[in-house]
């Protein structure tokens, strides 16, 4: 789970590192995306750009329906991933708004 926040993580994924790279270029809509993109598929190949592209899509799909929807987390899954989100820094991202309401500071 760290190594979704921490990039000198090792996660066990090959090519980890340029993966995280396009998918954060992707949602952050940065200007080296093509650049992210390329690198994928230098080093895994065509089809694996589709894959991830793919991915990153139905991501900010469900992320995107659930903000909208304001979806709280149920209590057991609040108490089962209070540590793990507290660690990542989960709840200071500003769509944590869209489940804890106006506890979690926006962002400056």
């Amino acid at each position: 789970m760290q190594g979704t926040t921490d990039d000198s993580v090792d996660v066990g994924v090959p090519f980890a590192d340029v993966l995280m790279a396009y998918a954060d270029a992707a949602v952050r809509r940065d200007g080296d995306l093509a650049e992210r993109r390329a690198a994928v598929e230098s080093a895994l190949g065509a089809e694996a750009v589709v894959d991830a592209a793919a991915t990153v899509a139905n991501y900010q799909r469900m992320v995107r329906i659930a903000d909208g929807c304001g979806i709280p987390l149920d209590e057991v899954t609040e108490q089962a991933s209070a540590e793990w989100r507290e660690s990542l820094g989960v709840n200071e991202y500003y769509s944590a708004l869209n489940t804890y309401g106006e506890e979690v500071a926006a962002p400056a």
